[in-house]
């Protein structure tokens, strides 16, 4: 018979074999430097001219500026004190001033979009709409390109349409490029809950550490790679269902899709849509291809030229493009490459980009 002491060591060897494997790996982590990255959210302070305290419709208050300040600065790109000015003009949007009435010889691009086109965390010339009008001047002959950014954090696709029937087509563009992200179908990305949002929840999650975190780099380092990979598939369910026949976001945002094409074409005025792909797994198996699928078949099914920037990034990850670790939106090199896609893109197409027409001083 087993003496009972024995059955207690049979038992307790793997327990001990197991924590004495942790211990090893966590001395091996705590040497190499190896555990979770966490960052404090970014935060954004509001000035305003004393004079206009007031949002206009469809921008933000003219002549404000919106400082945001990020807790380190990884590349070197920040102001001092690891800041970004956002400064918005006349008209409440992020970009210089812009009359009206159009010069004669000008090709004007008007650029709707949201967070993306407002350039979150990047300098107004870094933008990709700023970065794309320099390119094509640079090329241009007789013409001026003229491109007014209209892009306002965390408008949706219809929001977009409003603006640019309210406000946008004042401005008399030669060409509308919209500025398309998955979350563009959500009516309110500010909302809690479930959602096709990369911003709000997913990062701020798994950048809160907790208590065991603190004293573990093995255990923070897991934790956080563990809740990386359950909140991607749990948003990548919530995506795909958004953008599923007959799902009421996606009918609404391709509805509204519809009608700024309508609009436009009232008017003889091209549309391009350009897809911006979630910083994510660009490398492996993007999880949201799916909705780029479906945007690009409406798309063509509607006649309307359409950019996927994913193939823009092959070669990247992801995360390298980040503004910040704490902050998925593009940075500046990311917004670069996306604007020589657009180049590209648009002087493949001439059919699209009609600048030949404005040399001649007519549309």
């Amino acid at each position: 018979m087993t003496p009972p002491w024995n059955r207690w060591i049979t038992l307790a060897l793997p327990v001990v074999s197991v924590v004495l494997t942790l211990a090893a790996l966590e001395v091996v982590f705590r040497v190499a430097g190896i555990r979770a990255e966490y960052h404090r959210p970014r935060v954004d302070q509001g000035f305003t001219n004393a004079d206009v305290l007031d949002r206009v419709p469809h921008g933000f208050v003219p002549f404000a500026t919106i400082i945001s300040t990020y807790d380190s600065d990884p590349r070197g790109y920040f102001e001092p004190g690891n800041r970004i000015s956002h400064r918005f003009n006349s008209a409440g949007w992020r970009d210089t001033e812009h009359p009206v009435e159009k010069s004669p010889r000008t090709y004007r691009i008007l650029g709707l979009g949201d967070s993306y086109l407002y350039g979150q965390g990047v300098r107004f010339e870094d933008i990709c709409l700023t970065r794309l009008g320099k390119r094509l001047q640079e090329r241009a002959r007789g013409v001026t390109i003229e491109c007014i950014n209209t892009g306002m954090s965390a408008m949706n696709t219809a929001e977009e349409r409003e603006l640019l029937t309210h406000r946008g087509l004042r401005y008399e563009p030669d060409l509308v490029i919209l500025h398309f992200v998955p979350n563009d179908v959500e009516p309110d990305v500010l909302r809690p809950g479930p959602k096709v949002e990369f911003f709000v929840d997913y990062v701020a999650t798994y950048q809160k550490p907790d208590a065991l975190s603190k004293y573990s780099h093995l255990w923070s380092w897991a934790r956080q790679r563990y809740l990386r990979a359950v909140l991607g598939r749990r948003y990548l369910e919530e995506s795909l269902r958004s953008f599923e026949p007959g799902s009421p976001k996606w009918s609404e945002c391709a509805r509204a899709i519809d009608d700024i094409h309508h609009a436009l074409s009232a008017r003889g005025v091209p549309l391009v849509v350009v897809i911006f792909p979630f910083l994510v797994d660009l490398s492996g198996d993007y999880p949201f291809q799916r909705v780029h699928d479906v945007v690009r078949a409406h798309c063509a099914s509607q006649g309307i030229p359409c950019l996927d920037l994913r193939g823009a990034y092959r070669g990247h990850e992801g995360p390298e493009l980040w503004v910040h670790p704490s902050d998925p939106h593009p940075n500046e090199i990311a917004h670069d490459l996306a604007a020589r896609a657009m180049a590209e893109y648009l002087e493949a197409h001439p059919e699209v980009f009609r600048v030949a027409d404005s040399s001649r001083g007519a549309r």
